[in-house]
């Protein structure tokens, strides 16, 4: 097998074997890049509050096998419900034509939790009405909050070797664990992995990582949500140990006299 790369260069013929090299390895590269990832989210879809309307930056969405790529940014209205709303995104395959597979993207909100095999969620929302609706959160255990926040915690993301733990999560935990200045270097080295990934961390990874920590044995089938809660008790012990070492400093600069 050859690999053929064109030479661009003046006076020289583009043939048609050329433009199909280039057909193959544009879509060939792409597709053994994320091979062994999970079905889901791999990059981008960040969300935001903007207005009345939410927000979906460009993405990358594995499905099927296929890698299907959101370029522009997609907006879809919301108003407030007496429960909770999915925002899913739906990825619908025409194979009408012949020539071509055509792959069509589209944001809804939806009350059902359940999804299709083609439907993936990107965030939920129980909105009250007279509220507004955040995507910031005061404290890392503030992404779980019930009401009139954005969570990612049961995103589908998609990660080497299955599904993932939101991004989002994995980045604002590495944030405040660096933001402490008495991290053990364990952690520390952690949140520079969180921080350099492009995607998700690969769930692996995650749960080795927080069995670990938390001491307790990794489970077969990781729940994102629970390994959230862990990084919560992490986090809680190294804040912790920091309040404990500036107490110890304290008592030692007190001065007894008798």
């Amino acid at each position: 097998m050859q690999n053929l790369y064109p030479l661009f260069e003046q006076n020289r013929i583009l043939k048609k074997e050329f433009l199909w090299s280039l057909r193959d390895y544009s879509f060939s590269h792409i597709q053994l890049e994320y091979q062994e990832y999970g079905q889901g989210i791999i990059q981008g879809c960040q969300i935001q509050v903007q207005g009345s309307e939410l927000a979906v930056g460009p993405g990358m969405i594995k499905y099927g096998g296929f890698i299907c790529l959101m370029t522009e940014e997609q907006r879809i209205e919301y108003e407030p419900k007496d429960q909770m709303q999915y925002l899913k995104l739906k990825i619908e395959t025409d194979r009408r034509s012949p020539d071509y597979i055509a792959y069509q993207i589209q944001l809804f909100l939806d009350r059902k939790g359940r999804q299709a095999d083609n439907e993936f969620e990107l965030c939920r929302f129980h909105l009250r009405k007279g509220a507004q609706l955040r995507d910031h959160y005061k404290d890392f255990s503030d992404m779980e909050t019930e009401y009139d926040t954005i969570c990612v915690l049961h995103a589908d993301w998609g990660g080497l070797g299955g599904s993932a733990v939101a991004p989002a999560v994995t980045r604002y935990f590495a944030e405040l664990v660096l933001e402490n200045g008495n991290s053990p270097s364990d952690d520390c080295s952690f949140s520079y992995l969180c921080l350099s990934l492009a995607g998700a961390v690969p769930v692996k990874i995650l749960t080795d990582y927080c069995s670990r920590r938390v001491g307790k044995q990794p489970e077969d089938r990781a729940d994102m949500v629970d390994l959230y809660r862990s990084l919560c008790a992490i986090l809680g012990n190294i804040r912790k140990g920091k309040e404990a070492r500036d107490g110890d400093k304290k008592e030692r600069r007190r001065i007894l006299v008798d």
